[in-house]
């Protein structure tokens, strides 16, 4: 459902820039829409990569930290948990995320750890 939604914005900014094309409104609007564009992509590579520079399309990452509150339980058996893992569904453009798709956490022990 998101993917149809993301394409549709996809084809509307397509069919106006189409339009602007045509007009001579576009002489002066489609040079500055180039100039962010460029920014964007300026300030997309400067950003720390999560990934390798040429990782693209949707990616799973997991990170893991120590629980911080005693009430949490292991998801698999139920005792204490000692650790947090957090997993992460990104789309990845260059190495840099740019969309979450999709996040989660579980609490771990230290058997099911592996």
């Amino acid at each position: 459902m998101r993917l149809l939604r993301e394409l549709a914005v996809a084809v509307v900014l397509l069919v106006i820039v189409g339009v602007l094309a045509r007009s001579g409104v576009g002489r002066f609007v489609l040079p500055v829409v180039g100039l962010a564009v460029a920014a964007a992509l300026v300030v997309l590579l400067s950003k720390q990569p999560a990934y390798a520079r040429t990782t693209v399309g949707p990616r799973t990452r997991i990170i893991e930290s120590a629980v911080e509150s005693a009430d949490a339980v292991c998801v698999e058996c139920g005792s204490p948990a000692t650790t947090r893992r957090r997993y992460v569904s990104e789309w990845v453009v260059l190495g840099v995320p740019v969309v979450l798709l999709d996040d989660g956490e579980n609490p771990v022990c230290d058997d099911h750890c592996d």
